[in-house]
């Protein structure tokens, strides 16, 4: 078996060459390793057990057959009190005349990940905008759907809302203003964080 891990592809020719595939039996995983080993054992152990049962759907980034990171998506729902924009809450609520306690359809991203070797050199930022735009194409042309929710850690919380401009539940208000306090002590204590998909449009 190849050692992937002793062959280091550029950053650039990586971000420049890579592909989504749907995984299945005949991906080699065992080369993968991302900092999180729980994203690491679900990759490995339950991803493909899951989507077999239709639980969601993982997608690998891969480069030159190596894998270099994967997503993991599933449907979900959102109450309509937790958007944080005022407009747009009052927009939806009075066109559809429903409470702010009625659900819209969401796309969930349930598990996000890119192998250490390449990580924290932008192919995170790079691959993630790529998924938004096929989410925007989605829900443009396939399925309804209004909102990408996801359950982040607390140690990728600013790649999440600072980065790519995900909002936080405001009763998390106070939680997030301790954010590096809690990144240290509970690095995967998780948050509920959402992004509108007409956002995306805007751009």
């Amino acid at each position: 078996m190849i050692n992937y891990r002793n062959n280091y592809m550029n950053i650039e020719y990586v971000k420049q060459n890579y592909t989504f595939e749907i995984l299945s039996e005949k991906h080699d995983l065992d080369s993968f390793e991302c900092e999180s080993e729980d994203l690491n054992n679900f990759l490995k152990n339950d991803a493909l057990k899951q989507q077999k049962l239709n639980l969601n759907l993982t997608l690998l980034v891969l480069c030159d057959d190596v894998v270099v990171g994967f997503v993991s998506i599933l449907t979900d729902t959102m109450k309509l009190k937790i958007v944080e924009d005022e407009k747009t809450k009052n927009k939806i609520e009075n066109k559809l005349n429903i409470s702010e306690n009625n659900e819209l359809p969401a796309i969930k991203i349930g598990r996000f990940a890119i192998d250490k070797m390449y990580a924290k050199q932008g192919l995170g930022t790079h691959v993630f905008r790529n998924i938004l735009l096929t989410v925007d194409y989605i829900s443009n042309n396939i399925v309804g759907l209004r909102f990408i929710t996801v359950e982040a850690y607390a140690k990728a919380f600013g790649f999440y809302v600072n980065k790519n401009k995900f909002k936080y539940r405001k009763s998390d208000k106070k939680l997030v203003d301790d954010i590096d306090k809690i990144i240290k002590q509970d690095p995967t204590r998780s948050f509920y964080l959402y992004k509108d998909i007409k956002s995306l449009e805007k751009k």
